[in-house]
């Protein structure tokens, strides 16, 4: 019996004072996370220029995603749908490199997208301006529905019209700063999207994005009360397990961002030329 604690007790000396092994073990606890990037326009040379230039705030290249897709696969990355991701903050073991890769607005340029996703066998979230946002420069139904055929791509809500205009935002609604704005226009843009996705889509619509990354506490209670189960923001940097799936983070990739720039985003180490989006309070 002494002999059998005598064993017991050097066994955790060992652990608890060796500081290769203490540290294995903060590091194994600690290093699951989870970076989602957001695109929006991808654009090729010769483009329309309604969003700007190739490579600016709000688009990058079809090359430049091309390269940085290619960097996830040749890096062993695995990509998560949005179930994965609520899963993920609820505590369930994924792969050591995981990624969430997103598309807000719908855009129709986002289609450029799509065979280099199926290249890599990657899936991609797509959230839809339900009401404003279908037709040019926007996908159309039809466009929105075969994406959703695809069993590697989600569709989800991002409201009916998008306010993200200075003073016309969802928090500026909601507090009164907006004329003719308030709580029951923004109850209509939550509810109202998710009833025609769902209808269009035939299957549950449980996530929304919110417009230009703009929120605050009241607005999370509207979601709520609406339906929406997660929540996704442009609040820079990774996810954990047990992160608040209400206020999820998201860090915006655009053609301004060079490669270091894109392999500092999946650890959270992003220069600060890089555009982001933070919320409202």
């Amino acid at each position: 019996m002494k002999k059998i604690l005598w064993i017991a007790l050097t066994a955790l000396w060992v652990n608890c004072s060796s500081p290769a092994l203490a540290g294995d073990a903060i590091a194994t606890s600690a290093a699951q996370s989870l970076p989602i990037l957001v695109y929006h326009q991808i654009a090729t040379e010769g483009d329309d220029s309604h969003f700007g230039p190739v490579n600016g705030p709000i688009s990058i290249s079809l090359s430049k995603f091309e390269t940085q897709l290619r960097y996830l696969s040749d890096h062993g990355f695995t990509t998560l749908s949005m179930d994965e991701v609520v899963s993920f903050l609820k505590g369930k073991t994924f792969p050591e490199k995981i990624v969430a890769i997103h598309f807000d607005d719908g855009l129709k340029s986002a289609l450029k997208a799509v065979p280099v996703l199926n290249r890599y066998g990657f899936k991609a979230t797509f959230w839809i301006i339900a009401g404003k946002g279908i037709g040019w420069p926007h996908m159309d139904w039809d466009e929105i529905e075969a994406l959703a055929r695809n069993p590697n791509f989600d569709i989800f809500s991002h409201t009916m019209t998008h306010p993200w205009k200075d003073d016309e935002t969802l928090p500026d609604w909601i507090e009164g700063r907006t004329p003719g704005m308030g709580t029951e226009q923004v109850r209509w843009e939550l509810t109202e999207s998710r009833r025609v996705l769902e209808q269009k889509l035939q299957r549950p619509i449980p996530y929304l994005a919110w417009p230009a990354g703009k929120y605050n506490d009241k607005l999370i209670r509207l979601a709520q009360e609406a339906g929406y189960q997660a929540l996704v923001t442009i609040d820079r940097g990774l996810n954990h397990p047990g992160d608040d799936p209400l206020r999820i983070r998201r860090s915006m990739v655009d053609g301004s961002c060079d490669h270091a720039a894109f392999v500092g985003i999946l650890t959270n180490e992003p220069p600060a030329a890089c555009y982001y989006g933070t919320h409202t309070n």
